[in-house]
Parts: structure tokens; C-alpha cells; sequence
């Protein structure tokens, strides 16, 4: 197939080559001189047309199926984007009221939060005042703990030295001894 293909392309070239010298040597040039190179080009593109009819309606149905289905495709996604834009100018719409809702959360949460910060820091001040004062009652405890065994040794001190001085004091106190042990 291939090789009556050239034969044939071969052949129309050059009958058309001969009969275009013939003629064109003893004339002058008119329409009429293209007669053989548009029959040439009939025969060739007819023979080029029923060749390849079959692969070339083949390859443009393809094509043919390939921009249907893009031009769907094409055609999803647009709906898509104009359902997504839709989305978003509805979101643009209600931004004032979103930002007063947010502004209104914000403000809540900043009063919730400072009467929790308020209340929590007078428990705070509770506690530290409760532990204040039970630390000092305590030292208050310790120093007058110490302030009584002070003056009860000064005391027995004071005594000890009275009872050492003087007889009659020794004496006293020696049977007042004796008779509370019995």
C-alpha cells in the first residue's frame, strides 16, 4: 500500500510537471495553467482522504470525547467555584455580625475572667491572712512560754537565794518539805 502510495504521488508530479513546461513555454500565463496542479492536488488528497479516513475520523471523535469531558470537567468545576464564592460573599455579609459576636465572647470572657481572678485572689488573701495569724499566735505562744519559764526561774532563782540568806527560811522551808512528803 505504501509503495502504490509513492508511485502515485510520483507519477501525478511529474505528469503535472511535464505539462506545465509544455505549455507555458509558448503562452502566456493564465488560470488554466493550474489545471494540473489542482488535478494533482484532487488526486492526491483524495487518495490521502480515503487512506486515512478511518484513523483520521477515529482520532477526531477521540479528540471530540476528550473536549466533551473537559469542557464538563471545566464545567464542575466552575460550579464549584461560583458555590465556594457564594460560600465566602456569605461569609463576607455576615462579618460585621461575626465580629460583633466575637467582640461580645471577648467581652464576656474578660468579665468571667476577672471576677474569677477577683474572687480568686480574695481566697488567696483569706488563706494568707488565716496562716498569718496562726503563725503568730504561735510565736505568741513560744514567747510567752518563754516569758513564764523565765520568771518562774528568776523566781525559784530569787528564792533559792532568800532561802540561802536567811535561817529561819531554810528552816521553814525544810519542814514544810518534810511534811508535804509524808
Amino acid at each position: 500500500m505504501k509503495v502504490l502510495f509513492k508511485y502515485i504521488i510520483l507519477s501525478s508530479s511529474l505528469i503535472s510537471y511535464a505539462m506545465a513546461n509544455e505549455e507555458a513555454v509558448h503562452h502566456e500565463p493564465s488560470v488554466f495553467d493550474l489545471k494540473y496542479a489542482v488535478l494533482n492536488f484532487v488526486v492526491l488528497f483524495g487518495f490521502l482522504g480515503w487512506k486515512f479516513k478511518k484513523p483520521l475520523s477515529e482520532m477526531f471523535d477521540k479528540k471530540s470525547e476528550e473536549v466533551k469531558a473537559l469542557m464538563n470537567s471545566a464545567d464542575k468545576q466552575n460550579k464549584d467555584a461560583e458555590e465556594k464564592l457564594n460560600q465566602f460573599n456569605a461569609k463576607i455579609k455576615n462579618l460585621d455580625s461575626e465580629l460583633i459576636q466575637i467582640n461580645a465572647d471577648y467581652t464576656n470572657d474578660a468579665v468571667s475572667y476577672a471576677k474569677f481572678q477577683h474572687e480568686e485572689t480574695q481566697t488567696s488573701i483569706a488563706r494568707i491572712k488565716r496562716d498569718l495569724e496562726n503563725k503568730l499566735n504561735g510565736e505568741k505562744k513560744e514567747l510567752l512560754d518563754e516569758l513564764n519559764h523565765e520568771i518562774i526561774s528568776k523566781v525559784i532563782l530569787n528564792a533559792k537565794n532568800e532561802i540561802a540568806k536567811n535561817a529561819d527560811h531554810r528552816k521553814n522551808a525544810t519542814q514544810k518539805i518534810l511534811t508535804e512528803l509524808k
